[in-house]
């Protein structure tokens, strides 16, 4: 019954964005947790919780208090009766994830943390996180600026954290976002069932990023794409 009452709690606070960042981005992100999680031994009370809420404070969508004080999972989970002991160490899985954590060296502490992040970070890739990656570049479009692709204007790739958070930097938009982001992924998977699914739609990727420059005359684009995975791997 908990983990219905904060699913509709997350969905009447974020029922409204349209940036990738919902109530829908946040269901996926849950059933990704529950299936990774299977054989694994894992507490699935706390994997449900931190899927549930780990974006409920989203910097992106809430600013940077928000998110360092955790405040409205925190409200959330203390309306629907979760103990003090689960709701630190929910509050421990959210504040340990996310990419740009990730860029900071922090990454999550327990099995369970590891589980909720490579669900997470699944969704950022594949179908689903392209997907997500236009709607988000659509929703911060603004006069003047191309949020799709600008063929002269290439991919910052070694962003620090406090770079990568900067909004309307000048190479943010969603073609190199992928080369900022979505292509390292694959690499970051932290569970042996989310590198297996990692693979998978990061392959993905790849075809659409080369049909993409290729339906748009920029073979300097898909040279730089090789190269890219190229010095990956070596």
């Amino acid at each position: 019954m908990i983990k219905e009452n904060v699913l509709s709690d997350v969905r009447q606070l974020l029922n409204g964005d349209k940036s990738g960042h919902g109530a829908d981005h946040v269901e996926r992100v849950y059933a990704l947790a529950m299936k990774l999680s299977e054989g694994e031994n894992a507490n699935q009370e706390i994997v449900a919780l931190a899927a549930l809420l780990h974006d409920v404070d989203d910097y992106k969508l809430f600013g940077e208090e928000h998110a360092k004080n955790l405040t409205n999972a925190k409200r959330i989970m203390q309306q629907n009766g979760v103990d003090a002991q689960t709701s630190a160490q929910v509050c421990d899985i959210i504040a340990n994830m996310g990419y740009s954590k990730c860029l900071q060296g922090i990454r999550p502490t327990t099995k369970e943390g590891a589980i909720v992040s490579d669900a997470d970070m699944l969704e950022a890739i594949g179908a689903v996180g392209t997907v997500r990656c236009l709607a988000y570049a659509l929703a911060k479009c603004h006069s003047g600026t191309d949020q799709i692709f600008d063929r002269n204007i290439w991919p910052e790739v070694n962003l620090s954290a406090e770079e990568y958070k900067k909004f309307n930097r000048k190479s943010d938009n969603f073609i190199n976002h992928f080369f900022e982001k979505m292509l390292k992924i694959k690499d970051l998977m932290l569970t042996d069932a989310g590198k297996k699914e990692a693979q998978i739609r990061h392959q993905f990727m790849l075809d659409f990023l080369y049909e993409f420059f290729r339906e748009n005359d920029c073979p300097e684009w898909g040279e730089y794409l090789k190269n890219y995975e190229m010095k990956k791997t070596a």
